[in-house]
């Protein structure tokens, strides 16, 4: 009995290194006013940056996000698919691909929930930018969308004017070294930069136009899913 349950260990390991075939992806369609949150930005594994896993592992904590048209959310909804990730130093990143992590096994983390194939495709790869911890989680700001936000026109007092911050290309809730501040809206828990319509520029008196939106955040930020 013992011997069989010995040879069941290698077995498991062997199960748990091979990567797991995502299912195909389907497009997601989120109803307006579904509160996501702000999407995270997830990361592939670097020792660099989180540490040798042989010593660092249990200082990672296992999260759940859910995955909606191949964004990673915190909060689910119907059809999103459950990946188990690490968090650490407020930042979101794969397992290691090591079969000797893979064997080592880590009881915390769910692998029902395992990330496939096509999450570690699509994982950010690790920059040495250092990134200030002071500017906390990053946030998703998306384009002005009048399907989810309303028509400017009508619904622009609404919306809440925030300033995140910008750095090499992302963006955080607090200011932070070296952060670029830009203002936008906030609306239902999303973040969005304001209408381009001509019209609408200089409306709205909260507004800060002193940080608004340049051509650099215009070109990098999407559609919502």
């Amino acid at each position: 009995m013992r011997r069989a349950a010995w040879m069941a260990v290698p077995l498991l390991g062997a199960l748990i290194a091979l990567p797991t075939r995502a299912s195909a992806q389907m497009n997601i369609s989120v109803r307006f006013g579904t509160r996501l949150g702000p999407e995270i930005g997830v990361y592939g594994y670097s020792p660099e940056r989180y540490g040798d896993w042989h010593n660092n592992y249990q200082r990672w904590t296992p999260v759940t996000l859910y995955d909606i048209n191949g964004h990673y959310y915190r909060n689910s909804v119907r059809g999103a698919r459950a990946v188990q990730v690490y968090s650490y130093n407020n930042e979101f990143f794969l397992p290691p691909q090591d079969r000797g992590w893979a064997n080592r096994g880590d009881r915390r983390f769910n692998y029902n929930r395992r990330p496939g194939e096509a999450d570690y495709g699509r994982a950010r790869p690790y920059s040495p930018v250092h990134v200030d911890p002071r500017l906390g989680d990053e946030i998703g700001v998306f384009n002005y969308s009048p399907e989810r936000a309303g028509d400017w026109r009508r619904n622009y007092r609404r919306w809440t004017p925030v300033t995140a911050y910008e750095v090499n290309g992302h963006y955080y809730q607090n200011k932070g070294a070296g952060a670029r501040p830009v203002s936008m809206y906030r609306y239902r828990n999303e973040y969005f930069l304001p209408p381009t319509d001509r019209a609408f520029a200089g409306r709205d008196r909260r507004f800060n136009y002193n940080n608004q939106p340049n051509d650099q955040d215009r070109s990098r930020v999407r559609d919502r899913p």
